[in-house]
C-alpha cells in the first residue's frame, strides 16, 4: 500500500490539474471578429519599413503592427525607438472601426472610419470623440491607408493647425515580416 500511495496522490493530482484546465478553457473568448475594415487592418500584423517624407524627403521609416485584447485590438507602432515614435490603436467601436492616435504633438487625436473601398481605408476627426478643439490645437486629423497588394501600403497622415489643413506625412511602406 505504501508504494502505491504515491502513484494515488500523483493520479489525483494529475487529474485535478487536467479539470482546472479543461475549465480555464472554457471562459475564453472567441477570437475577435470585427467590422471589414478591421479585420483588413489586422492583416498589417508584423514589421513594414520603408520611407517617410517627414523631416527631409525619403527618410528611413519602421513601422510594427501587433494585435492585443484578444484579437480586438491593434497596436500600430510609428518609428519604434526613436524620439519620434507614436502609438495608434484600432479598434471597433459600434461595429465601426475607430483609433486613437498617441501623436508626438502631446495630444491623442481619436478618429472613426470616414469611408472605405476595396483598396482603402480612410479614417477621420471624430469630432464628438475628441477633448482637442481643432481650432486651436495642431493636430493628425485624418489618415488614408491605401492598400497596393498585401505586402505594400500606403500612408498619408493630414495635419490640421488652426482649424485648416496644414500638410502632411506620406508614409510607404514593405512588409518584412
Amino acid at each position: 500500500m505504501r508504494k502505491l500511495a504515491p502513484l494515488l496522490v500523483a493520479a489525483v493530482c494529475c487529474s485535478l490539474v487536467g479539470l482546472c484546465v479543461a475549465h480555464a478553457g472554457e471562459h475564453r473568448s472567441p477570437p475577435s471578429a470585427g467590422s471589414t475594415e478591421f479585420e483588413r487592418l489586422k492583416q498589417l500584423v508584423g514589421i513594414w519599413e520603408g520611407t517617410s517624407d517627414m523631416g527631409k524627403a525619403g527618410e528611413k521609416v519602421r513601422v510594427e503592427y501587433r494585435l492585443t485584447a484578444g484579437g480586438s485590438a491593434l497596436v500600430e507602432t510609428l518609428f519604434p525607438g526613436t524620439a519620434e515614435e507614436m502609438v495608434s490603436v484600432y479598434h471597433d467601436r459600434k461595429g465601426k472601426l475607430a483609433m486613437t492616435h498617441y501623436c508626438m504633438l502631446r495630444n491623442q487625436p481619436r478618429m472613426m472610419l470616414g469611408k472605405a473601398d476595396a483598396q482603402t481605408i480612410y479614417l477621420v476627426f471624430a469630432k464628438r470623440e475628441n477633448d482637442i478643439d481643432p481650432v486651436k490645437e495642431s493636430h493628425m486629423h485624418a489618415v488614408r491607408f491605401t492598400f497596393t497588394d498585401d505586402d505594400h501600403i500606403i500612408q498619408k497622415w493630414t495635419m490640421f493647425e488652426k482649424g485648416k489643413e496644414k500638410g502632411g506625412v506620406t508614409l510607404t511602406l514593405t512588409r518584412m515580416r
